[in-house]
């Protein structure tokens, strides 16, 4: 059984948690090579103690994807760390041709996913990430909510064959798994019971849930919480299991609702279960300028606008 997961939690950046999972990969496998595009924070282990082992190509990412490309056909395992927004977008098309499409051993760490940068404004904001890489050929997505998560997730994604993305927080997270907490990747963690309503969430997305549903107890509405790790493999089995003993499922993410976990779980729901859809996600509207907290409540994806939409949906029964 998962942990108890605590809501009022202490924070804790990602990145530190992830440099440590590097370095001891480093040590462990003599043929990995670590990329970075003007900056080594991911890296700083690997770079003091292997700096031969360590390249930063500037702010060039194609030219990022490029060279690890060669390194990963040379025989090298590649992990490439820099800023989502830019690698997602300026690389793209190097990354499905270069890495995605051969198949290569590249692990792409992606720094400030969904709205990390906050107040830096809608040019550092990736809402599209996951989604992005989750239409790639041969990739695994990956999305931890914490900094333990994110040491499995960096972890899981060495250790797989092919092309993987995993989004890293850019500032401090809140802490919501011990170190001990047991992952699995094909399978979610249900961290509260579904009495009334589900909420599927992964990433920034748990946390929310996990403060709504605590809003919700205290009215006597049970919204129980499935936290998911991959937008790819998705567990559309697991999602059609818990969904079916609810007439309510919400999805709680950040990220744009129309190529994400919102999207993914209507496609595994459609046709098979039948009650109220609702999706707490980010959309195309053009952002205001804030810090990552007023951002999401912005798009809805607050603890307020989730147990007040699961509040109304709860006292229809789902009905649709």
């Amino acid at each position: 059984m998962p942990s108890a997961v605590p809501t009022a939690a202490p924070t804790a950046s990602m990145r530190p948690a992830v440099a440590r999972v590097l370095t001891e990969a480093a040590h462990e496998r003599p043929g990995l090579v670590v990329l970075g595009a003007d900056g080594h924070g991911l890296a700083m282990g690997v770079r003091s103690a292997f700096p031969e082992r360590y390249i930063d190509v500037g702010i060039a990412e194609p030219n990022l994807v490029g060279v690890a490309s060669g390194l990963a056909r040379a025989g090298h395992a590649v992990v490439v760390g820099t800023m989502a927004p830019f690698l997602v977008r300026r690389a793209q098309e190097q990354i499905r041709n270069d890495v995605c499409n051969p198949n290569l051993d590249v692990t792409f760490l992606g720094v400030g996913g969904g709205l990390g940068y906050g107040t830096l404004g809608p040019t550092h904001h990736a809402p599209e990430d996951l989604g992005s890489f989750a239409a790639m050929p041969n990739t695994l997505v990956l999305c931890p909510a914490d900094a333990t998560e994110a040491a499995w997730a960096v972890r899981e994604a060495l250790d797989w064959p092919g092309p993987a993305y995993v989004r890293l927080g850019a500032r401090e997270d809140a802490v919501l798994y011990p170190d001990t907490e047991p992952f699995d990747l094909g399978r979610g963690r249900p961290l509260r019971p579904a009495r009334d309503a589900l909420a599927l969430a992964m990433g920034a997305g748990v946390a929310v849930a996990l403060r709504a549903a605590d809003l919700l107890a205290a009215d006597g509405v049970g919204l129980g919480v499935l936290a998911l790790s991959a937008l790819k493999p998705f567990p559309a089995d697991e999602i059609r299991a818990a969904a079916a003993s609810t007439g309510v499922v919400a999805v709680v993410e950040e990220h744009l609702d129309a190529t994400g976990l919102a999207a993914r779980t209507a496609l595994a729901l459609a046709g098979t279960w039948r009650g109220r859809f609702l999706v707490h996600a980010l959309d195309d509207r053009y952002p205001p300028v804030g810090d990552r907290a007023e951002l999401l409540a912005f798009y809805g994806v607050d603890a307020r606008s989730v147990g007040s939409a699961v509040r109304a949906a709860a006292a229809c029964g789902g009905t649709p």
